[in-house]
Order: C-alpha cells, then structure tokens, then sequence
C-alpha cells in the first residue's frame, strides 16, 4: 500500500467521490468541505487542506482529509481495514502533521487512535459520541403557530447570541469572536432560518453543507425561555421540507448520542440512523 497526497482539490474529489458517496449522508462532513473548497477556492483557514489517498496495487482504498488547525477526518468506506489506519498514522506521523483530534466512524477512529497513542505518546480522549441521521421524507408534524423565516441582517446579534447558547448547550468550542464571524457568514449565505411566533424568533436552524445529493442541518437551538413548546420540531420539520422541495434528495444531520430529547425530535420529524460518529481529542 502507498499513501498519495495532494493540494488539488478537484483531483482529489474526482477520484474519492465514489467512495464517499456509497455512505454520502454518513460522510456529509467530508464531501461538504470539499464541495465548498471548490466552490470558493478557500477552505476559510490559513494552511492549504490535507488530502490524502490510500492506494493498493494501484487502486484507491481509502482517503482522508483535514482542514488545519481542524481535526482528521476519517470518511466512512467499506474499505477501511486496520492496517490502513495504522498506516495513515504512521505516515502523518512520520510527516509531522499536528493533530488536534481525529472524527469519524467508531471503529477507524479507535484503530487511527490507538496507534496515534502509540506514535506520540498523546492520550486520546473521547470529546463526543455522535448518531448520524438521514431523512428522505418528512413525516406530518402538527406545527402549531409559527412559520419558518430566513433570517437577515437585523437578526445578526440575535443569531450570534444564540450561536453561543448552542456551543455551550452542544459541548462545543464557541466563543465572541467565532459566534460573530458565523453569525456574520450564516447571514451572508442566507443559510440560517429562524421560527417565528407572534413576530418573535423562538429558534434557529442552520443550511450547512451540500453535498451531491443532500444538505446537512445544523445549529439547532431554542433558548430555555421557549424550550418544551415543539418549536425546533416545527422548525426541523419544515427547513427539511423546504430542503426537500429545493430539490435535494435527502437531508441529514448530528446529534449528540446521549441526549434522548433531540433524538426523539428527530425521529419524529422521520429522521433515521444511518451511522455512528465519534471525536477524539489528542492531549
């Protein structure tokens, strides 16, 4: 086996795409970063992305990527053995590469883990256990009063305030400066919509990545003060719907494993599982 790597994202793309898209709603993250590089030329970081290829006997098996200073992202591929693992982190390794942490599905995350533990002498620690869900077709859910908005430019403190809430609520890195600069590009793209009763924003969603056939939600949150009311069910529900209509085929996004509530909600709305995803940091 031999590791390949290269800055051409468009080559990269053309050559792992049928891998990705075999599980596409499961390697949302992947193909969504890559979609958008090439969409606007910039991953939005200071370092070029790192994109590797893992080939047998001249045949792809395997890639990975990252976006410094973001984590490795392992996709999920039928093809994924431990020795392949084991030889992306020798090869990262043996490079150099710093390695805030590694995401992805359980089982090549733990493999990349362990010899990466091995390697550096880090010590691997689990930061999330995520579900990764799918819809195709929303199922009828009575919305209540309220109806779906995208927000604009007036909304912006609003969006950043709740951006926020939603990483201390989610367990994710999210202070002033990074609520403000996605607040700023959430408004920017028309991508974040809001749940309007009575003329008052109660909760917000996010448009996130595209990918060939799908597009991912996220930044779902509803302050305490409207909490209990279904107001992220009735949001969820039509920005998919919407979504769907858009001509997407399927929409698909996180949650975190153990909260039953956004799992139930989701479900609900016809949400299913379609993988496991775990996050490790390296300390």
């Amino acid at each position: 086996m031999e590791i390949l790597q290269t800055e051409d994202v468009s080559d990269f793309f053309e050559q792992a795409e049928s891998l990705l898209v075999e599980k596409e709603a499961c390697n949302n993250l992947g193909l969504g970063i890559l979609n958008r590089v090439m969409e606007s030329g910039s991953t939005q970081d200071q370092a070029p992305p790192y994109l590797g290829m893992v080939k047998e006997a001249g045949k792809l098996v395997y890639v990975f990527l990252q976006t410094p200073p973001h984590n490795l992202i392992l996709p999920d591929i039928g093809t994924s053995r431990a020795e392949i693992l084991s030889l992306i982190a020798r090869h990262l390794y043996h490079q150099g590469i710093q390695l805030p942490g590694v995401v992805g599905p359980v089982k090549a995350v733990q493999q990349f883990a362990a010899k990466w533990e091995q390697l550096t002498g880090e010590k691997a620690e689990v930061e999330m256990k995520q579900l990764i869900y799918r819809l195709d077709e929303v199922h009828l859910v009575e919305k209540g009063s309220g109806h779906l908005i995208p927000a604009d430019e007036k909304d912006e403190a609003l969006i950043k305030a709740w951006l926020i809430g939603f990483g201390k609520e989610a367990k994710v890195s999210m202070d002033d400066v990074r609520a403000g600069e996605m607040a700023k590009d959430f408004i920017g793209s028309r991508s974040v919509y809001l749940w309007v009763v009575d003329g008052r924003p109660v909760s917000m969603a996010n448009q996130s990545r595209k990918t060939k056939n799908g597009v991912t939600i996220n930044a779902v949150y509803t302050p305490d003060v409207y909490k209990r009311n279904g107001y992220a069910t009735a949001l969820v529900a039509a920005l998919s719907q919407k979504l769907l209509d858009d001509g997407n085929l399927f929409c698909s996004l996180y949650t975190d494993q153990t909260n039953p509530t956004s799992n139930g909600i989701y479900q609900r709305i016809g949400y299913h599982v379609v993988g496991e995803s775990v996050m490790y940091s390296f300390r």
